[in-house]
């Protein structure tokens, strides 16, 4: 396929302004169009390869493994090698492995440490998320299900 995302959600819109816009007789049906336009719209912008927020996610996250690290050296803890490099499937993969390493550890860990290392890898966790969710726009379906189908008057 040689047309991106972007455009075929764009071309979409169009099609539905030309072709059916005019057909439309009823405001239901124009509410109808206008809801379907607005998420075609939040969708394309959502399709668009971001690099700097790729690059924001793998930083929050590596930001929180060398935090875990840290935390784990001062303990005198030794943690499984690995290097989390600098794009964000290796920062994904040093989280999933420290994660890991964490969970296995069970009884073995002093409560508090286990606690303070476990809220070092959420904290990462929840700053990526964030990032990620900051490209998500909001929808407000409502438009489309307040009414779901026009009073008809017989």
């Amino acid at each position: 396929m040689n047309t991106d995302l972007a455009r075929l959600i764009e071309a979409l819109r169009r099609a539905l302004n030309d072709a059916v816009a005019p057909e439309l007789s009823s405001d239901h049906a124009r509410g109808q169009l206008a809801a379907v336009h607005d998420i075609l719209g939040k969708l394309a912008g959502m399709t668009v390869w971001d690099p700097q927020a790729l690059q924001a996610q793998a930083a929050a996250l590596r930001s929180g493994n060398l935090a875990f690290e840290a935390r784990a050296a001062d303990a005198g803890l030794t943690l499984p090698a690995g290097d989390a490099g600098t794009d964000l499937p290796g920062a994904e993969a040093r989280t999933r492995a420290l994660t890991d390493w964490l969970d296995q550890q069970g009884a073995a860990l002093p409560a508090p440490l286990a606690a303070e290392l476990d809220a070092i890898l959420c904290q990462a966790l929840r700053e990526q998320l964030r990032i990620e969710r900051k490209r998500i726009p909001l929808t407000d379906f409502s438009a489309m299900t307040a009414g779901a189908a026009p009073d008809k008057k017989d």
